[in-house]
């Protein structure tokens, strides 16, 4: 019984681990969500909304309702809407300055290098992901170039640049980035090239300031079929994503084996000392008694 206890605190322990590395920054589901005719699903224009209590504060966002897993499901999480369906801005609490920057050079779509304090700094554009092009690993992919230039050719052109740390993310990345959004004569260069179609949110946590732009523009560039979000490429995206979620749950399993073999391994070793310390006083207490 104890043996089996102790298995399944193990397993309890690493699902928890691998659900805390999926969970949404965004926590709980609207009131109503598995019910498809639930009344506290309120349509608006041919959308569809539901409320959410976050603080003790009632707020909505728009919901589809997704035919698979029979549940209302948020489309997205970083917008907030009031009882009248107008989007609340809930950003402006949030303290951050904007730093002015000089342009040196643009890596790609979504990096490049700044003049500030007298130092040449790198800086990856927060919330976003353009298509590859200088990859070490990866070859082009479609609308790369066009980011890239897209990038150089805002930048290299502008009045004033400008770059905003969020006070909900890193400054740093691994790789000694700074990370943040960039300013081009007063419009966010993220929002830009995702209403473009030229790059998608990526590791947008929806407590970033301008977590809702992004995912306002990519709904509207998605539905347009603008850019990356064309027929063709869209196609392509949901081959890739099968074989990432496929990949995903093997290297899930692979990780619980390999967990459950260990502790295996760990209670034998466990054992083996814990007869050799019983047999070493047997031992003792016989030798001791003899003489």
């Amino acid at each position: 019984m104890l043996e089996k206890l102790k298995r399944i605190l193990y397993f309890s322990i690493m699902w928890l681990f691998v659900f805390a590395i999926n969970a949404s920054a965004h926590s709980g589901n609207i009131t109503g969500w598995k019910d498809r005719e639930s009344l506290d699903i309120k349509e608006n224009n041919g959308r569809y909304y539901g409320y959410h209590r976050e603080k003790d504060i009632i707020h909505y966002h728009e919901v589809e309702w997704d035919e698979e897993n029979q549940k209302w499901i948020i489309v997205n999480p970083a917008v907030y809407y009031d009882e009248n369906f107008n989007i609340i801005d809930n950003y402006e609490d949030l303290e951050s300055e904007k730093i002015e920057v000089k342009f040196y050079s643009s890596i790609d779509g979504d990096t490049a290098k700044f003049e500030m304090n007298d130092e040449i700094v790198t800086v990856r554009f927060l919330g976003i992901d353009t298509p590859e092009t200088v990859h070490k690993q990866k070859e082009e992919q479609p609308y790369g170039k066009e980011a890239s230039n897209f990038t150089k050719d805002r930048l290299e052109n502008a009045k004033t640049i400008e770059i905003e740390y969020d006070s909900k993310s890193l400054e740093i990345d691994k790789y000694n980035r700074i990370l943040a959004w960039i300013w081009v004569d007063n419009i966010l260069l993220q929002e830009e090239l995702v209403s473009n179609g030229l790059a998608k949110t990526y590791m947008l946590q929806n407590n970033y300031k301008y977590a809702g732009q992004l995912q306002l523009a990519e709904s509207e560039a998605k539905s347009e079929k603008i850019g990356i979000w064309s027929d063709e490429l869209e196609e392509n995206d949901k081959e890739e994503n099968s074989k990432d979620e496929y990949s995903g749950g093997l290297i899930s399993a692979i990780i619980l084996i390999i967990f459950e073999f260990i502790v295996l391994i760990a209670d034998n070793v466990l054992k083996k000392r814990m007869y050799q310390k019983i047999y070493e006083n047997w031992f003792r207490y016989i030798t001791n008694y003899s003489y």
